[in-house]
């Protein structure tokens, strides 16, 4: 497949992430909020003579923290995909900023939502008898809100001769 030039113009670009709920902020606090009720339980268990029992109530605060440290760690996926004249790109960056491009002919590529049970639906990018997930981390509205948006953009690049684009 051809080089297309970084200085084109996108036609299409988005960038996706995974939905968190909770920010940073909110976070910290609920552990701050755990932590001190916790102390305030470890007192009074104190004041009773059963000083061991204190360890135990400090296991919940840490196994928040690091449920917390994990879910925001795992926020820092990313999905890129820019679709620009002759090439659609997506760029997948792990949590750990391990990065991966993969480029697709847009002229042959189809756009495949599957829907299965409970409202779950999975999206791929298809050609030549392949498929790629993409936006797995996305929920089912969301999915469908894309693969509508991927649908459209693709259909205008089929169409438009290549002088037209961009």
């Amino acid at each position: 497949m051809p080089a297309v030039p970084r200085t084109e113009k996108p036609i299409f670009c988005i960038n996706l992430h995974p939905p968190r709920s909770l920010s940073r902020r909110a976070a910290r606090n609920i552990v701050i909020v755990l932590a001190c009720v916790t102390s305030l339980i470890g007192l009074v268990f104190w004041a009773v003579g059963a000083w061991p029992v204190i360890g135990f109530l400090g296991v919940d605060v840490i196994l928040l923290s690091l449920a917390f440290y994990f879910s925001f760690r795992s926020a820092r996926a990313e999905e890129r995909i820019e679709l620009r004249r002759g090439n659609l790109r997506v760029t997948r960056i792990s949590a750990r900023g391990a990065r991966q491009e993969f480029d697709f002919q847009p002229y042959w590529l189809q756009v495949v939502l599957e829907r299965g049970e409970d409202d779950q639906c999975e999206l791929y990018l298809r050609s030549h008898g392949k498929r790629f997930e993409i936006g797995g981390f996305l929920g089912a509205e969301a999915k469908t809100d894309l693969a509508e948006k991927l649908e459209k953009f693709l259909r205008q690049v089929r169409c438009q001769p290549a002088s037209q684009t961009g």
